[in-house]
């Protein structure tokens, strides 16, 4: 393998790969307590911020708590080494165009990862993007900001001094490592031969992918001023958090032109229909449209995902095309040739980041849940972008 090509027989061997580190502790849970232990830790990661400092009846018993202790120590030891001054390039490039960049994830990235017919399936099975789709897009997004924001991926003297983003990214590795148990634990030989290992290897690259290479594509489609350099700190930044995320090494792209073939050859793979996928879109855009106050506006959302997906668009059952697309078309039309005369496409950024701020704006009023804090951004990145709470 290397780093500009990934063959089928390569990544066929990684559909059987989830993430040994987190595997391994989950898997000695699943020993001492068998399912139930397991899911009571799934519970506790997804209600709780600080999984480790939950007290009363929030904390973990003695048992459970000690191998999460583990599990962190273990993962801080493997931490990579990082370039601290690309990671603060490629955090500078979130601020610039943050709005932007949540925009893409919502109406490019996500619906990209439910074209992805086998590894759609493990949303499916947990079912809260169906159940509670607000929680998932706000746990999605207020991900995205932990990591990207100014010191999220630090790496501190001590684990406790590590930035917001390294933790949140650690939690979200050992609930992946917790979700396969539970989906072995049910389905077992069943779900292996239809989907392989869920969460796998080529899955996790391939949400990778959508979080970096499919985000920086969706920033240029909408005229938003990049230079190869900010191409190459954001990606950079993610290719941290992969390898935070347990992703393995041959799978991170050495650079854009090495993520675009690794996307491509992903999507070549795996995309198709599938009920699950059209189960996922549906939600995603039912949750965007209450976001938009007027009514004659609410084909927005559909619109905007067909308008970057583009042919994957038909592996999703949206919405019929409304006169909303007509719009979409127009204002894309004429910044192109706006572009020419004037050099930067400023009435379309104009226009996508007055979306963007309603949508941030709508999503700081949503509770994530008795036990969470609110989403969360933090105030300097308000005060860039400009967002009213």
């Amino acid at each position: 393998m290397t780093a500009q090509s990934w063959t089928d027989a390569e990544l066929d061997a990684l559909r059987r790969i989830g993430d040994p580190l987190a595997d391994d502790i989950v898997a000695e849970i699943f020993r001492d307590g068998d399912v139930d232990a397991v899911r009571r830790l799934l519970r506790h990661l997804v209600d709780n911020d600080h999984p480790l400092l939950a007290v009363g009846d929030d904390a973990l018993p003695p048992e459970l708590l000690a191998h999460v202790e583990r599990y962190f120590a273990t993962s801080d030891a493997a931490l990579p080494e990082l370039d601290a001054a690309r990671i603060v390039a490629g955090e500078h490039v979130f601020e610039l165009h943050g709005p932007e960049v949540l925009m893409t994830l919502c109406c490019y990235s996500l619906p990209a990862s439910y074209t992805a017919r086998k590894g759609v399936q493990v949303l499916a099975q947990t079912g809260r993007l169906e159940s509670h789709p607000k929680r998932r897009l706000i746990e999605t997004t207020q991900m995205v900001i932990d990591v990207m924001s100014p010191g999220g991926l630090a790496l501190g003297e001590r684990a406790r001094h590590h930035g917001k983003g390294i933790r949140s990214a650690q939690k979200v590795r050992l609930m992946h490592a917790a979700i396969r148990r539970l989906i072995l634990a049910k389905h077992g030989e069943q779900w292996l031969e239809q989907f392989d290992v869920p969460i796998n290897q080529e899955d996790l690259a391939g949400t990778l992918m959508t979080f970096s290479q499919i985000v920086l594509d969706g920033l240029e489609r909408i005229g938003a001023p990049l230079t190869a350099e900010m191409h190459g700190s954001y990606l950079y930044a993610w290719s941290a958090i992969g390898r935070i995320m347990g992703i393995r090494e041959e799978l991170i792209p050495a650079d854009l032109a090495a993520a675009r073939v690794l996307t491509d050859t992903i999507k070549r793979r795996q995309t198709a229909r599938s009920d699950a996928g059209d189960l996922m879109a549906g939600a995603l855009v039912e949750l965007m449209r209450e976001s938009i106050p007027v009514g004659i506006l609410r084909g927005l959302p559909a619109t905007l995902l067909r308008f970057f997906l583009q042919d994957d668009s038909r592996y999703l059952a949206l919405p019929r095309p409304d006169w909303t697309e007509i719009l979409v078309r127009a204002i894309h039309g004429f910044t192109r040739i706006f572009d020419r005369i004037a050099g930067a496409s400023r009435l379309s950024r104009k226009l996508y980041r007055a979306f963007n701020r309603r949508f941030i704006a709508a999503l700081l009023r949503i509770e994530r849940g008795p036990k969470r804090t609110d989403f969360d951004i933090p105030d300097h990145l308000k005060r860039s972008w400009k967002i009213k709470t």
